[in-house]
């Protein structure tokens, strides 16, 4: 467990925790395209915005830079151009595309609207210096720019938060409202996740929770898939074949498991019609 006085927070360190997450997926099921890297001024819907826009979200001037440097998932689109879906970075979780979110301020959402579809719960008690990066119908994980912690109410362990009498009760609450970690820890974590197989990519856009095992027209399914991966060359990226395993997979599902299959596909419907 980390002591959060031996945290530093280094912008750079944390642009390239998130691009090596992000290249780590495109390794093991993420299309390489769905991967977008900003220009080296930054996202200009982020650097030109509006400064009342950005006002109105109430984000430090770190989180805004932070933002405009970060790589994101954008969404896949069908060839008429109509939204196909949305790639996972975690079960159920997708990306919060500040450099798609920024230039809809005011035109879609306000700051209030857009702080609670990217933070959740925790968009009540977050300071300025706290944003959300991944979101899903439950739950967000937020980054914190200052401590550079990441914030995620799932969590496995915790940093050791050990306040003084400096620190207002508004980061107080922020700090005690959920287990978090050091930043490149976080990102190593959810790595192992995946390496373990306890999550499992069933498309390059959809991740399962390898624990949830339970459903009776899903027995089975989660240990074929372990074999699935582990038959390609799965967690040894130097033999790993991510388009043949990608494919056995979809076969796999199709065949032994098609009602899992179906409802995969009313999910992503779902999902795409109430963001």
């Amino acid at each position: 467990m980390a002591d959060l006085e031996d945290i530093t927070y280094f912008r750079e360190a944390t642009i390239a925790a998130v691009t090596d997450y992000y290249t780590f997926l495109t390794r093991m099921y993420l299309n390489e395209s769905h991967v977008v890297y900003p220009p080296a001024g930054g996202w200009p819907s982020i650097v030109n915005a509006d400064p009342a826009a950005l006002q109105s979200l109430g984000k430090s001037d770190e989180v805004l830079a932070l933002m405009a440097h970060l790589p994101y998932i954008r969404y896949a689109f069908d060839t008429v151009g109509a939204l196909e879906d949305t790639a996972q970075v975690t079960p159920g979780s997708t990306v919060a595309d500040w450099s798609d979110l920024i230039p809809r301020l005011s035109s879609s959402y306000g700051g209030d609207s857009l702080r609670i579809l990217t933070e959740g719960t925790f968009a009540d008690i977050s300071p300025p210096h706290v944003f959300g990066l991944f979101r899903n119908r439950d739950e967000a994980m937020v980054l914190d720019a200052e401590l550079d912690i990441f914030g995620d109410r799932r969590g496995f362990t915790d940093v050791d938060w050990d306040l003084d009498d400096e620190v207002s009760q508004e980061e107080a609450d922020w700090r005690h409202s959920a287990p978090a970690w050091e930043i490149s820890d976080f990102f190593k974590l959810l790595k192992d996740q995946l390496i373990r197989l306890d999550w499992i990519p069933i498309s390059p856009f959809t991740v399962r929770d390898g624990h949830n095992r339970d459903w009776p027209h899903e027995k089975g399914m989660m240990g074929m898939l372990e074999d699935i991966y582990r038959q390609h060359g799965w967690p040894d990226l130097a033999v790993y074949r991510k388009s043949d395993c990608l494919r056995a997979v979809q076969k796999a599902m199709a065949e032994k498991y098609p009602l899992a299959h179906l409802l995969r596909d009313i999910g992503k419907f779902l999902s795409r019609n109430q963001s």
